[in-house]
């Protein structure tokens, strides 16, 4: 559905660790310096007075060390408060935390205490020590990103992303990439980007490129650059009557959608864009269009018409009736998919026009002896990945109080850019 958003750079903390690092099934590689440092540099301030709490460590270890497993989940609460935030703002929140363990530190040792308090706060010493290694974790990890994100590179980089989706032509910028052997993976995605967000690449420049690429990079990308072809992510613009068609289906959805916030708060957002400070992925916009109103697909059949691949409109129905069997639902959308979407009132058939009513969601799960305050779950369900751009974006909105649904993402994999395009090598 979505082959824009793994070509684009996320800005949340988790997603720029998957980026900068690698998570590999909730498990990132990292020194082994970071969760086990050397005695003399995990507490520089050995020689502080006794009732000054430790503070955690900024330098990572230079001794050589091997690589180990970390994992990454919910289990970490700091983690799960981080993780989805912005790349402007996780800086600021773990120095809020280190603030808040130390004021904790030195309102128990700069007073005297009873038996009692001490007692309280000696069962508190092992929450305590786990909360500061976290920390000290995810302070490491936050600097390893933004000494990235620093980086003129990866800002230049990041403002042609931004140029591509909002319909401008970077093909000066992908040649002089080419020609300074920018990394690979990273010119392949932004080559595919500019391809997915034109309708294809011009006649000329689309032979022009190839030749370059395999000029600088081997003859071994004109394999990788013709399987590119073959799953849509390159090709060329359509011709109709001798001339290149000018409109792409990606610029009738980014209007339509409203794919693009350049307005957006990033410290305290409002909107799903934020995940990328500005673009919004598109598969959480249509989650938010088919949940977020009463109208839901009304007045977006235009638009869904340029989603790529087919569309099934499966009847969900309320109440403990069953759903409307797959199958019966393949038949009724035909061979080409139902990419003409009726009113659910009409006739020949049922649109996708919009899910359950929450309110009706919620009264059937209380008929079942469920809680009727919690959030009806919607499962929302990714088939070849889903990116932690668009989990991000998800969490986002299930989260806000004004969106009707919990949601809960399912997918068969996790990926991005760099790990979508590995898979041709």
């Amino acid at each position: 559905v979505d082959l824009v958003t793994p070509m684009m750079t996320p800005l949340t903390y988790e997603g720029l660790i998957d980026e900068v690092i690698g998570i590999q099934n909730g498990y990132i590689e990292v020194d082994e310096s970071l969760i086990d440092p050397a005695e003399e540099e995990e507490n520089p301030d050995a020689t502080a007075p006794n009732d000054q709490p430790p503070k955690p460590s900024t330098k990572p270890s230079t001794k050589s060390r091997e690589k180990v497993a970390l994992s990454l989940n919910g289990s970490d609460t700091l983690y799960a408060e981080v993780r989805n935030q912005n790349v402007e703002k996780f800086g600021s929140f773990l120095q809020d935390q280190a603030k808040a363990l130390q004021e904790s530190h030195s309102n128990f040792t700069n007073k005297e205490k009873d038996l009692t308090e001490i007692h309280q706060f000696v069962k508190q010493m092992p929450v305590f020590t786990q909360n500061l290694r976290s920390l000290a974790l995810h302070i490491h990890l936050a600097e390893m990103v933004k000494s990235t994100t620093d980086e003129s590179a990866f800002r230049q980089r990041w403002q042609t992303e931004r140029a591509m989706v909002e319909g401008e032509l970077c093909y000066d910028t992908i040649e002089d990439l080419i020609a300074s052997q920018e990394p690979p993976l990273k010119l392949l995605r932004l080559l595919c980007l500019q391809s997915l967000t034109q309708g294809g690449l011009k006649s000329n420049k689309f032979d022009s490129l190839r030749r370059e690429v395999v000029q600088a990079y081997g003859y071994e990308y004109l394999v990788i650059l013709t399987q590119l072809e073959k799953l849509g992510l390159l090709r060329k613009r359509e011709m109709t009557w001798g001339v290149e068609s000018l409109g792409s289906p990606f610029a009738t959805l980014r209007k339509s959608l409203n794919l693009i916030h350049a307005e957006v708060n990033n410290m305290d957002p409002d909107d799903v864009s934020y995940v990328s400070s500005g673009y919004a992925p598109l598969t959480a916009r249509l989650v938010q269009q088919t949940c977020g109103t009463m109208s839901g697909w009304m007045g977006k059949e235009e638009a869904l018409k340029e989603i790529p691949g087919r569309l099934v409109d499966v009847v969900q129905q309320v109440c403990g009736i069953p759903p409307e069997e797959f199958r019966n639902a393949m038949k009724k959308c035909g061979k080409g998919g139902n990419k003409h979407l009726n009113s659910a009132k009409g006739g020949g058939g049922r649109g996708l026009n919009k899910l359950p009513p929450a309110s009706a969601a919620a009264a059937a799960t209380d008929a079942s002896g469920g809680d009727a305050k919690k959030k009806p779950v919607l499962m929302v369900y990714y088939v070849g990945g889903v990116t932690f751009m668009e989990i991000a974006a998800l969490r986002f909105l299930s989260k806000r109080a004004s969106f009707p649904y919990e949601i809960l993402v399912c997918t068969t994999k996790v990926v991005n850019g760099n790990t979508l395009l590995q898979g041709l090598y």
